[in-house]
């Protein structure tokens, strides 16, 4: 059992990705949204519940709300269901049928195929749903939708929460959504991880849980995501957000956050289906996890995000606009590990507020320590323009650049063990380059010249 549903996931996986390479489609205006109805007709259906077994007041409901779903535009149903083939003896885990696949206006199908339903099996809900990734079309941008009914746990020895999320990384389905009749405590702990999930308590109860959910599945929302200063104000703006569907990990939507027209954050549409983990593209990046959104309205959400700029520049002119202009600055957050940005010698650039380490990749490195990145302000770090040495080596040979740092002399470089010219760009400071021929199997016959580097200057060595 546990090998098929591998072997069904991997499948999957490669139709996903075969439709990902195929010729491109122009996506809808409005897309299809498909329901999948999973209904389960396992033998405890036919339990008494209230006045009458569950499996008539699943029918009688389900009918219902099938009845107003029924010549709805860009709205498709189909109908899925597990148990009915064989009796619960044989624990047939393969027991699952699509008894009304996907099509426009066949509500009365779904409804008769309901009428005719008898329980009699047990629940192999993981199976049915892999056989149901199959169900929906392969429309890359459909709305995929399962509702699952059910008043058991899973029969067969399988996980369906592993499933259900393997199937939603896969794009087979949205969140998908879970109505427990009158379920217990195991029921709940086995099925609450795969979904939405909803426990029923009484035939009210399962009409109510069934509107909820094609509420939340079938009207816009909104979101308006405030990225807030040091002042608390929605004030910043104009960062990359990415939407993450926080079960499955997949991106879901990439905006620029923009103010509108009155200076307030401007709203988007997201899919009510999904929960979903925000990162806003910051430097660093800020992220709020578990974002669950209510339907038919404008969800409001707070995220800290106080920015400033850093300007980095060198003082004075430069003499080799292509030496200097190879100059980096890796840029960490002081006290964490990580570079989070590396910035371009005289440019300016956007930073979460608070305090960072600077280390210019210059000849020696130029370090500096908790700088000061406040709200609005643009903070300016000059550091000193290289000088430029020339060495000239008339024969190959072996050496190296030494700097003295402090009152040791630390080597900083290697030269090049061939002959010829090389240019190295250097801080301001003393240096000593030291040589020996590579033809020369004598120690002593190493040479050395001090050299001091001035600030734009230049220098030149000859071995």
């Amino acid at each position: 059992m546990r090998n098929c549903f591998f072997i069904l996931i991997g499948s999957i996986a490669i139709v996903t990705l075969s439709l990902s390479k195929s010729v491109a489609q122009t996506a809808p205006s409005v897309p299809i949204t498909r329901v999948l109805f999973l209904v389960d007709a396992s033998s405890s259906m036919m339990v008494s519940w209230g006045n009458e077994p569950r499996m008539n007041v699943a029918k009688r409901i389900l009918g219902e709300i099938i009845d107003t779903l029924k010549r709805k535009p860009n709205i498709e149903l189909g109908l899925r269901v597990y148990g009915s083939q064989s009796i619960s003896s044989l624990n047939d885990c393969n027991d699952t049928k699509l008894l009304v696949p996907f099509g426009n206006d066949n509500a009365g199908i779904i409804k008769a195929s309901l009428k005719n339903l008898e329980p009699m099996g047990i629940t192999p809900i993981s199976m049915s749903m892999e056989k149901a990734a199959n169900d929906f079309p392969k429309d890359i941008y459909s709305r995929n939708i399962l509702i699952l009914i059910t008043d058991g746990a899973e029969s067969c020895d399988v996980d369906p929460c592993a499933v259900s999320l393997a199937l939603q990384k896969n794009g087979v389905f949205l969140r998908p959504f879970i109505i427990g009749l009158n379920a217990d405590n195991t029921i709940i702990s086995n099925l609450q991880c795969m979904g939405a999930f909803y426990n029923a308590q009484d035939p009210q109860g399962f009409k109510n849980a069934m509107q909820q959910i094609l509420n939340a599945a079938l009207n816009p929302t909104y979101i308006q995501v405030n990225l807030l200063d040091i002042n608390n104000n929605a004030s910043e703006t104009d960062a990359v957000m990415t939407f993450y569907d926080n079960r499955s990990g997949a991106i879901r939507y990439n905006y620029t956050h923009t103010l509108n027209y009155k200076g307030i954050s401007d709203t988007v549409n997201l899919d009510p289906v999904s929960a979903y983990n925000l990162v806003v593209q910051t430097t660093p990046p800020v992220e709020l996890k578990d974002i669950e959104l209510a339907p038919k309205s404008i969800n409001k959400v707070n995220v800290s995000a106080p920015q400033g700029y850093l300007f980095i520049k060198l003082q004075g002119t430069t003499i080799n606009n292509n030496i200097n202009n190879k100059i980096k600055c890796l840029i960490k957050q002081s006290e964490n590990y990580g570079t989070v940005q590396v910035q371009e010698i005289n440019t300016r650039q956007k930073f979460i507020c608070g305090k960072y380490d600077l280390e210019f990749l210059t000849l020696p490195r130029t370090k500096l320590h908790n700088i000061d990145i406040a709200q609005s302000k643009t903070t300016t770090i000059e550091i000193p323009t290289p000088g430029v040495l020339t060495i000239q080596k008339s024969v190959p040979g072996y050496g190296g650049i030494l700097w003295l740092n402090g009152t040791a002399w630390q080597k900083i470089f290697t030269l090049s063990e061939n002959g010829g010219i090389e240019t190295i760009a250097l801080q301001p400071g003393s240096y000593k380059i030291v040589f020996r021929a590579k033809m020369s199997k004598k120690t002593t016959d190493t040479k050395e010249q001090l050299i001091n580097i001035t600030t734009g200057g230049t220098a030149s060595a000859k071995f």
